[in-house]
């Protein structure tokens, strides 16, 4: 009998490899499989990093530019000491969400769909207001909304939880523009040049790789220790220590001489002339919307299909799968650098549809009748089910790569921040229909119905 299968409760296996590093509570076979990923990832980043190196550079070093290295590298620890924090205090709220809300016996899609229509209003001006009103100011009213919805989620109460969903809209939108446009701003106040800022999202796209990783397994730790809520005092604790570090940051602002409501109406203008007139630029975002959406459904229904197939004794860890998938993103991440699909950016793109696709289908294919017949049951086992989000995951860690690329390429600089705002519209939309999907309609017609988004885009 192998270690997935649903039949019946397995026996604790003997054959633990490095599953011995991690507590006993931890199913074997789960631990075991994250650290196989963990050294698929350090092979793959290996020969990303050899290919890198016999990469012939044409970089030169002035004796201008040497003399602000030292000055450079203090920003950029200030920054990334912030930006890795923020993230690992995100990554850990999301791990046990689901289980905590279904544990006080609410509504959890309602909750999350509110948290979805909250960020689709507010998320269309909250970056403007933040240029109007200070980067930093909007740091910190991110840190402090942060520690107030976290102690929110200690109160098993609709009203409250409801409450917090909506500033956690708003403290979303903050997150994905304050920081960086902080940064970027800072960056060009304090004269260091402009190709540098390639070397700081890069180690920031790294770190929060890495901290998502790592917050799967303090989630897991955590929830071991205080239940469901163990990750969200965590996440309090690390948001009180990046405010205290923000609160020594400089003061910056945007441009904001139309006002934010002009600005909104020609931001908004701007994106619509640019999806209009280049056909390419509306393909990008309709397909970035179908896999962003399809995606971001995903992250609703994962949670409940595998505690209804679960094999092993005890509660389902979340937070140790959760950092099984973050490590699969980094994965596709890595493949799209080592293989260099930059070159056939498009085709790669249609093949990580495909293979997304075909992964929800593999689901909604094991999962039980509804519709249809389960045509095939076998792939409704907790092994085969787990192998099919791994493989979805590690084609989000590659295809957002790839979207990135293509952003580059065909949506002019200058309406890059209005189109992809423009395009969170649909996003958000599509986040919204597909969450009640999955909590109104059986498993089979919610995983067909993201595989069909998939295989729309």
């Amino acid at each position: 009998m192998g270690y997935f299968s649903n039949d019946a409760a397995p026996e604790e296996p003997q054959y633990k490899l490095l599953a011995s590093l991690f507590p006993e509570s931890w199913p074997a076979p789960l631990s075991n499989l994250f650290c196989g990923l963990l050294l698929l990832l350090t092979i793959l980043e290996g020969m990303r990093r050899l290919k890198t190196a016999t990469t012939p550079t044409t970089e030169r070093v002035t004796r201008q530019t040497k003399g602000k290295v030292s000055e450079f590298n203090a920003f950029q620890r200030e920054y990334l000491a912030v930006y890795l924090v923020i993230m690992l205090a995100d990554w850990l709220q999301g791990t046990n969400m689901y289980t905590l809300y279904s544990g006080y016996g609410v509504s959890v899609s309602t909750l999350f769909l509110t948290g979805f229509s909250s960020s689709l209003v507010f998320g269309t001006f909250v970056g403007l207001l933040v240029d109007a009103y200070g980067r930093k100011r909007a740091c910190v009213l991110f840190c402090l909304l942060e520690i107030a919805i976290n102690a929110m989620e200690h109160v098993p109460s609709m009203p409250i939880l409801l409450l917090g969903r909506v500033l956690g809209g708003i403290s979303t939108s903050l997150l994905f523009s304050a920081f960086e446009s902080w940064m970027v701003a800072e960056h060009r106040r304090r004269g260091f040049p402009e190709a540098w800022l390639a070397k700081t999202f890069g180690l920031s796209s790294a770190g929060n790789g890495a901290v998502a990783v790592v917050a799967g397994l303090l989630a897991q730790v955590a929830a071991d220790v205080k239940g469901d809520i163990g990750p969200f005092q965590l996440a309090i604790a690390l948001t009180v220590l990046a405010l205290v570090l923000i609160l020594r940051w400089p003061e910056n602002y945007g441009k904001t001489s139309d006002g934010v409501l002009n600005s909104v109406s020609s931001s908004l203008s701007t994106a619509t002339k640019a999806v209009k007139t280049d056909r390419r630029v509306a393909l990008l975002a309709a397909v970035s919307a179908l896999f962003e959406g399809a995606t971001y459904t995903f992250v609703f229904m994962w949670v409940p299909r595998l505690i209804a197939i679960y094999p092993f004794e005890g509660g389902l860890p979340t937070g140790l799968i959760f950092a099984s998938f973050m490590v699969c993103i980094t994965i596709g991440g890595v493949i799209y650098s080592a293989l260099g699909m930059d070159s056939s950016v498009e085709s790669y793109s249609f093949l990580c549809l495909l293979a997304a696709f075909g992964a929800m289908a593999l689901c909604a294919l094991g999962a039980p009748p509804s519709v249809m017949p389960q045509i095939l049951p076998a792939l409704g086992d907790f092994g085969p089910t787990l192998a099919a989000f791994l493989v979805l995951e590690g084609c989000v860690g590659c295809f957002n790569a790839c979207a990135g690329t293509m952003r580059s390429r065909y949506i002019p600089e200058d309406v890059q921040a209005a189109v992809m705002n423009l395009g969170r519209v649909p996003l958000n939309l599509l986040v919204v229909g597909g969450t009640y999907l999955s909590d109104a309609a059986p498993a089979q017609v919610a995983f067909a119905a993201v595989a069909l988004a998939f295989l729309g885009g």
